[in-house]
């Protein structure tokens, strides 16, 4: 079958998940973006600015595709410091005691021990088909006050969700708060 020059298909192809990075719904997002503009790039890049070529797609912000009445949740944590056994416990008790459905990822750093820790936690009433990476939480935690200063850690936050730091500092209190009746 031949096809005129006007009704031949627009075959697109890019790059994608380059330097460990990992491709979310927002990236895929960006690429039918991408496909509906009169003049869409061919070769493209997705995830990463790539400033050799000059052909990255933009980074669009992240997008919640959970179902809604799901909750997320986001922990940063340091490995060995129990963040990760807590989490798979929480989740576990969540599955077994309530009716809800669960899904639970961890992500290592390689040097394990003293290493970053991810933990990306979703539960809710309904079968959970989501990318196992949580990007727009509900509930973000960070169990190391020093990462504050190398990771975006409000990055994808709901609006009113829950950021938690758990740290040494301690808020100072009025006399009469340790006062007893």
């Amino acid at each position: 079958m031949f096809y005129s020059r006007a009704e031949k298909p627009v075959i697109l192809g890019g790059r994608y998940g380059l330097s460990s990075k990992d491709t979310t719904p927002s990236h895929m997002l960006s690429v039918f973006e991408n496909m509906k503009l009169k003049e869409p790039k061919n070769l493209f890049t997705v995830s990463i600015v790539d400033d050799v070529t000059m052909m990255s797609l933009p980074v669009l912000p992240e997008i919640n595709v959970a179902l809604p009445g799901t909750y997320s949740a986001k922990f940063y944590g340091l490995g060995a410091d129990g963040t990760v056994g807590a989490n798979k416990n929480s989740i576990k008790i969540i599955g077994d005691t309530t009716d809800k459905y669960c899904q639970a990822y961890f992500a290592y750093d390689s040097k394990k021990s003293g290493g970053l820790t991810t933990s990306h936690l979703r539960f809710g009433d309904k079968p959970i088909r989501s990318p196992y990476l949580v990007n727009t939480p509900d509930f973000l935690a960070c169990h190391v006050p020093s990462y504050l200063d190398k990771y975006d850690m409000l990055k994808g936050l709901k609006p009113d969700g829950t950021f938690l730091l758990n740290s040494i500092w301690m808020q100072k209190r009025p006399r009469d708060a340790f006062r007893t009746i």
